[in-house]
């Protein structure tokens, strides 16, 4: 008698065809191969959540279900089949194995919405869930989906707040690049983050906008075909993590009516057999330094390690680096503003450093008691913990300003953060306040809410710099390079002014 059990022993988990093409080779008819198959029992086992296309089964024994080649095989015949379940998996692990909720529609390659005879992204995250191979976790008020069942830490939570605020930077870029060489229209374009970003047909992008280009139009209706891009802003991309990316782009290549697509993905890297797979599909692959020219693209990578280790950076003695920084990236900064916050950030957190024991940035702050979560752009810390001052950033662009309802805002975040202080042994005793620093200005409403505020906070005081004190402050402490850049890049000249490749 074969034994099914020992085969799988010996060659690690199996489909049920595979394992009935091995019964084949020993000498079973076809037919009988696959009665064996269907009749078996423990210690042999079918994978209980369906995940593969046509009722294909996975089949294991009993001892194998938590050795690792159980998920490697499960993962290599996930890849083998075209499972949509192994393409959404791949597209996690393209983002370093975790992903917020809200984008797993995008890198998942499966429907947004219902569609006939295709599994949408939310059914594809439940039962990858329910097959142990994705988690949900939360962080404050998000959710996370992570491959596995691995905890998030701290340094976790702000490798994806980072790498979030890296991808919507390139994001922007490639709208303006898309609109200085009439790739779409400039004022439809919308990226990830945005309200106005809706998918196209059944599919989620991280940019979409339409394009009137002759080579994406169909017919004479005059219908305008679409300009669609998802970007990783780091991480080496392989031939598996593009799948999803491909699939969306032919379906949507397919289904389309009186107009077509072009698709670009925006990565850090690309090996060798992922070109030749999305060159072989239609797809544009590109990376910072192609799409922005080399020198944004060495600034962006120093923007992903300078966040990282911000307080750092902010703590040095010397303000060339920021303000190299800055000057570079300056090149890429599109309309949205999303590399001005971090960067404000960074500038106040030099300036708050000067008497200070200790900067922190990008702390997670939760109430001990509610639960509650709110970021602290800089915590600054003085002597002997004499003196604990957080500090909210509010970049903007010339002219722009903080609205009274973004005051309210940060007022009720100043709740959660001094309860977070307060539980802290070494800051217990600390006199604690708050600022708000912006590179604009307040509006009159913002004004009178501040001001009225303020009377009231006299154990826990609050205060506030617009664009000109911030300048001010760096003047009085002889800080003629930060204050140049900030004249240079946040008071007087939009940052916006994009000088890209082509």
């Amino acid at each position: 008698m074969l034994s099914i059990e020992e085969y799988l022993d010996a060659e690690g988990p199996q489909l049920a065809a595979s394992v009935s093409a091995w019964l084949v080779s020993k000498g079973l008819s076809a037919d009988a191969a696959r009665k064996r198959v269907s009749r078996i029992k423990p210690p042999v086992r079918t994978f209980p959540v369906p995940l593969f296309p046509k009722g294909a089964r996975f089949m294991y024994t009993q001892s194998q279900r938590t050795e690792e080649r159980f998920w490697e095989a499960l993962q290599r015949d996930l890849r083998s089949t075209g499972s949509v379940y192994g393409m959404a998996l791949d597209g996690v692990l393209a983002r370093r194995g975790a992903v917020a909720q809200t984008e797993f529609a995008v890198v998942s390659g499966a429907t947004v919405k219902p569609v006939k005879k295709q599994v949408t992204a939310q059914t594809v995250l439940d039962r990858l869930s329910t097959a142990g191979l994705l988690t949900e976790r939360r962080i404050g008020d998000e959710s996370v989906v992570v491959v596995g069942r691995h905890e998030l830490g701290i340094a976790d939570t702000q490798r994806l707040k980072v790498r979030d605020v890296a991808e919507r930077i390139i994001l922007d870029g490639l709208r303006e690049w898309a609109s200085r060489n009439g790739a779409a229209s400039y004022n439809q374009i919308r990226i990830r983050g945005e309200l106005e970003l809706q998918p196209i047909q059944q599919f989620g992008f991280d940019l979409t906008g339409p394009s009137y280009l002759l080579s994406l139009r169909r017919g004479k209706a005059g219908a305008p075909g679409f300009l669609v891009a998802d970007v990783f802003a780091e991480g080496l991309l392989d031939e598996y993590h593009i799948r999803y990316f491909i699939r969306k782009a032919h379906a949507l290549h397919a289904t389309l009516t009186g107009a077509t697509l072009l698709p670009i993905l925006v990565a850090d890297g690309f090996t060798g057999a992922a070109l030749s797979a999305g060159h072989a599909a239609g797809i544009m692959m590109a990376t910072p330094s192609t799409l922005f020219g080399l020198r944004v693209g060495k600034a962006l990578r120093t923007l992903l390690e300078t966040l990282n280790r911000a307080a750092a950076y902010a703590s040095s003695d010397t303000p060339d680096r920021l303000v190299g920084l800055i000057d570079s990236l300056s090149e890429i900064e599109g309309r949205a503003g999303n590399l001005r916050g971090p960067l404000f950030e960074l500038m106040a957190a030099y300036l708050a450093r000067r008497d200070a024991v200790s900067i922190d940035m990008g702390v997670r702050a939760t109430d001990p008691e509610s639960g509650a979560q709110a970021d602290i752009d800089v915590l600054k810390i003085t002597a002997q913990s004499a003196e604990c001052v957080a500090i909210e950033c509010k970049g903007k662009e010339p002219g722009g300003t903080v609205s009274e309802e973004e005051v309210g805002k940060w007022l009720l975040k100043t709740r959660t953060i001094q309860a977070y202080l307060r539980a802290l042994p070494h800051l217990k005793e600390s006199r604690l306040s708050f600022e708000l620093w912006t590179s604009g200005e307040f509006t009159t409403d913002a004004l009178a809410r501040l001001a009225a505020e303020k009377k009231k906070r006299t154990k826990f005081p609050i205060c506030w710099k617009d664009g000109h004190q911030v300048l001010a402050l760096a003047t009085a402490r002889k800080e003629k390079a930060i204050g140049d850049a900030l004249r240079q890049h946040f008071l007087n000249n939009p940052l916006s002014h994009v000088r890209l490749n082509g």
